[in-house]
């Protein structure tokens, strides 16, 4: 093997440059006239002929006749049929940002293309759809003016936007006030066994408004270390330009992340955050694999009632008739891997009590999944008990609202409940809580301290509330911790206070030095004398230092102050980020402190969502799509969502449940739980 000289600079392909190539294969433009065209297919290849949309006359099409003729023909018919191809109006009905709104606007071609590529992604339809004689017949109707386009050229368009969008995004990222949060994950796809890396930037806008974005979705080489990862996102970093903007990183507790943000910690430049969520799944799933019995019965019950139709049919019908139920909420089947859907099926099972136990007395088969009355005593319990982790769950899982902030107070109602059940009356939980201890301590013995300061800036929360929880938690040594949390916020407020000052001095070094006080200039005019006293001596900066550590030594921090006000009603429903926007003029560098760290997710599930939506965009059927179109598409989903193109992936409510639809009851829980 040859290699490369030292002079010879060697390319990278860096994930960019590869979209730009879709548009110089862009073909070159062609005669106006075969927008009113239609080229025939004839028997002889070297003959070609062209057929009028309007009156259907046939005309000769080879290259050497050129177009005139087919031009004063245009011209001639438009006339009869009085219509003007330059002056085509279509009705536009009211839509998403970003999109023509008016009632009349000229025929654009660029338009309607960005339009079908809009609706090929966001609808995770096949490029195939294009060439369908339906959808083609719809375009017909709805835009006389469109000319057909293939498959190849609809995924040529979808690069092409996708090269658009993604420069719009990189400059709202490069315009971010504040510093950038990251979200990273990993995922297999089962039909090409490429293993895919998904990041999500997350932070505050100008508006203070939280924004999420996924920048990359690209399938990686194998081997899938922590080092190859790392590379991976340093790369990612270096070409969107927010390498120097990062503050943080969540990720799951996998042990190749551990080596991959060792390996890119920019001496401490960015904190690593675990994933909330995932921690809270393998803590409820260590304690329900003692529980398998009873949950095993309800789960073999639920799948022998939805395996036949007509049993399902007749359950909701006595569900409905005979018991008054709304049927509307389905019975659940859990994923076992999925121990959030595992609640929900207990739930749904709860609600159908009574049709259950009915359905066992009659039904011989069934009669084996029937529950005692003391196992549905202990359902009623489980589920209680799992309530408060699935509520901390959902709240830990959101992307859409800041939820650092919100961390401490879930870990907490987490812990208290398990201090409370270990020493309850339900011996039958004892085992369970047991297990689950010991994970909590394994992966919660610290509080995350960077979490814990979030917590302090949520105005409802603030010290006092910490105090407390420590206080009822660990009595006697809660002061070392709140101590620990609260020096450690002080150090970060310490930076942003220095950095403040530093663009305010480098703002005011700019000044023109020459534009000095009059006063000033007249002692200066004397400074002659000043070698009679011992040498130069100009006390003024001197005098300057002194003002400024009196300053120091009386005033209060922003932080002192912030933390003596009194904090908001506990349950009070506030949009944080709100608070701190108004209180940019009191608080300044406090503002811009909280900020940042209400930017931080808590979960990774901005990032896994995405993989749901991986899973429809790469199916059997189109298992031989390029890692870059999947990239393509699957980032300008995300990013049309914002122009509300694209619903926000979570659960379904209960009365949104299909019970046709066995698929969707598995995803509406995939989103947030692992």
């Amino acid at each position: 093997m040859t290699m490369a000289s030292s002079n010879t600079p060697i390319p990278v392909d860096d994930g960019f440059n590869e979209y730009e190539s879709a548009v110089k294969r862009q073909k070159s433009t062609t005669s106006k006239v075969w927008d009113e065209m239609t080229k025939l297919d004839c028997e002889n290849k070297n003959e070609l002929k062209a057929q009028c949309n309007h009156c259907k006359t046939i005309f000769s099409a080879k290259s050497s006749s050129g177009t005139s003729h087919l031009r004063r023909h245009l011209n001639s018919c438009l006339k009869k049929v009085n219509k003007d191809i330059t002056q085509y109006t279509i009705a536009i009905q009211p839509s998403p940002e970003g999109v023509p709104s008016i009632k009349n606007y000229k025929f654009d071609a660029d338009e309607c293309r960005k339009a079908i590529s809009t609706f090929l992604v966001c609808g995770k339809h096949s490029f195939r759809t294009v060439e369908e004689p339906a959808f083609r017949y719809m375009m017909r109707i709805a835009s006389p003016n469109f000319k057909n386009i293939s498959r190849h050229t609809a995924a040529r368009d979808v690069l092409m936007y996708y090269a658009k969008e993604r420069d719009r995004v990189k400059e709202e990222l490069a315009k971010a006030p504040g510093l950038i949060c990251l979200t990273s994950d990993n995922w297999n796809s089962e039909h090409t066994n490429d293993e895919y890396i998904c990041v999500t930037a997350h932070w505050v806008d100008k508006d203070w408004k939280l924004q999420k974005r996924i920048i990359r979705f690209r399938a990686l080489f194998p081997s899938y270390d922590g080092l190859n990862i790392a590379d991976e996102l340093i790369l990612c970093l270096s070409q969107w330009g927010i390498d120097k903007k990062i503050f943080s990183i969540t990720l799951d507790n996998a042990s190749y992340n551990d080596v991959m943000v060792s390996s890119i910690l920019c001496d401490g430049a960015f904190f690593q955050v675990r994933c909330c969520a995932h921690i809270l799944n393998l803590i409820v799933k260590a304690g329900l694999e003692l529980a398998d019995d009873v949950v095993g019965k309800i789960r073999n019950g639920i799948r022998y009632i939805k395996k036949s139709g007509i049993r399902r049919k007749r359950f909701y019908d006595v569900a409905d008739k005979s018991f008054h139920l709304n049927v509307t909420k389905k019975l659940r089947q859990d994923v076992c891997v999925i121990w959030n859907s595992t609640y929900l099926m207990l739930e749904s099972s709860l609600y159908y009590k009574d049709v259950l136990d009915y359905w066992g007395q009659r039904d011989k088969d069934y009669q084996i999944f029937a529950l005692s009355n003391e196992e549905w005593r202990n359902v009623v319990i489980l589920c209680k008990f799992l309530k408060v982790f699935y509520d901390v769950t959902c709240i830990f899982s959101g992307s859409n609202y800041p939820t650092a902030n919100l961390y401490f107070r879930g870990v907490w109602k987490v812990h208290k409940i398990l201090l409370d059940t270990v020493k309850g009356s339900y011996s039958f939980l004892t085992p369970m809580v047991k297990q689950m201890q010991e994970k909590f301590n394994k992966y919660w013995a610290e509080y995350s301290l960077i979490l814990s300061c979030a917590a302090i800036l949520d105005p409802r929360y603030k010290l006092n509330y910490v105090q407390y929880c420590f206080n009822t938690l660990y009595g006697v040594h809660a002061s070392d911790f709140v101590e620990t949390i609260l020096s450690n916020l002080r150090l970060l407020f310490d930076e942003y206070v220095k950095k403040s000052k530093s663009t305010s001095s480098s703002l005011g070094g700019s000044c023109n030095v020459s534009d000095k006080n009059p006063v000033d200039s007249g002692l200066d005019e004397h400074n002659d004398n000043s070698a009679d006293f011992g040498g130069y001596f100009d006390e003024s900066d001197d005098y300057k230092r002194y003002l400024n550590e009196s300053s120091t030594r009386s005033e209060k921090s922003q932080l002192d102050i912030y933390l003596e006000e009194p904090e908001l009603e506990l349950n009070s429903q506030i949009d944080v980020l709100d608070y701190w926007s108004k209180s940019l003029i009191q608080y300044n560098e406090l503002s811009l402190l909280a900020r940042d760290l209400l930017a931080i997710p808590i979960s990774t599930v901005a990032s896994k969502s995405a993989f749901s939506m991986g899973k429809k965009v790469i199916t059997p059927l189109r298992s031989s799509l390029k890692p870059k179109t999947v990239q393509a598409v699957v980032c300008l989903d995300d990013w049309m969502r914002v122009k509300g193109f694209s619903a926000e992936i979570g659960c379904k409510k209960d009365n949104e449940d299909d019970d046709d639809d066995e698929d969707d009851e598995d995803d509406d829980v995939s989103s947030v739980a692992f």
